[in-house]
């Protein structure tokens, strides 16, 4: 497949987006997406703005943006007179400036993902869920729990936490077994919010810490309890704005190594 092939089978109809800037952030992911699962190799050369913007169906400044934000990333690079290419060494999901799932991340280390152990289950919201979801103290949530797996490995321990109301169906039911078949099928949480509750995770908020496995923890994981662990949390907002997800996410102290992507552009030194 051609590169222009390819930009034009990932096409975006600019009308569903409310605005310009959900709109450029929505190229941006896409864009973000194609170099990350290898459609765009290190070193490929990118289309001019003029005929990226035909290809992707969008305008030219929404284009323009959407690659400063790739270049400021750290994703793409500019030859002044030559054009525009995908880094020979862009940033993977273990950078913690992006936003990506558990699955992404164990798959960009070369491993195949699983989950094992799953939970899917409903519970009166605590304080801390009902205040970093916006939501009332004891509402209903849905909580899953899963052991995540690198080729078999126990890497990560995974609490997330909803409203339920995302998740009623016409009849009243919940999607609890959906939920938990989609996850043992497809592993990514994410993609089961978009493809199934029409929720787009637009960005997080995370706060990361070390810390001691403890009980729980630990046998989920097949430690010892005072064994160093990452300790992950995350607030996840749609388009919106508006909070939907909390993650708690335990990581394996030696399982994955994690960095930042620091940029110099914009600042005075």
């Amino acid at each position: 497949m051609s590169i222009s092939s390819k930009f034009e089978t990932n096409a975006i109809r600019e009308g569903g987006a409310r605005d310009g800037t959900q709109l450029v952030q929505r190229v941006t992911e896409k864009l973000r997406k194609m170099i990350m699962e290898g459609e765009l190799p290190p070193e490929t050369q990118l289309p001019n703005e003029h005929d990226l913007s035909n290809q992707l169906n969008i305008s030219r400044s929404t284009v323009r943006s959407a690659l400063a934000n790739l270049e400021q990333t750290g994703f793409i690079h500019r030859r002044w007179g030559v054009g525009t290419f995908v880094s020979k060494n862009p940033p993977t999901y273990s950078n913690l400036s992006i936003n990506s799932g558990v699955t992404q991340l164990i798959k960009s280390s070369g491993e195949e993902p699983g989950s094992i152990e799953i939970l899917v289950t409903t519970r009166p919201a605590s304080e801390r869920v009902s205040t970093l979801l916006s939501i009332e103290l004891g509402a209903p949530i849905l909580v899953l729990e899963r052991v995540r797996t690198a080729n078999d490995d126990r890497v990560v321990f995974t609490v997330d936490y909803l409203p339920l109301s995302l998740f009623q169906m016409p009849d009243g039911d919940n999607a609890l077994d959906e939920i938990e078949k989609y996850l043992k099928e497809h592993q990514s949480f994410y993609d089961f919010l978009f493809q199934n509750v029409a929720v787009e995770i637009h960005h997080g908020q995370a706060w990361i810490r070390p810390c001691c496995a403890g009980e729980v923890v630990a046998e989920k994981l097949q430690i010892s309890s005072d064994s160093n662990i990452l300790h992950l949390e995350q607030v996840d907002f749609d388009t919106n704005g508006e909070p939907v997800a909390l993650a708690d996410e335990y990581y394996v102290a030696d399982a994955f190594r994690f960095y930042v992507y620091r940029s110099t552009q914009g600042v005075l030194l």
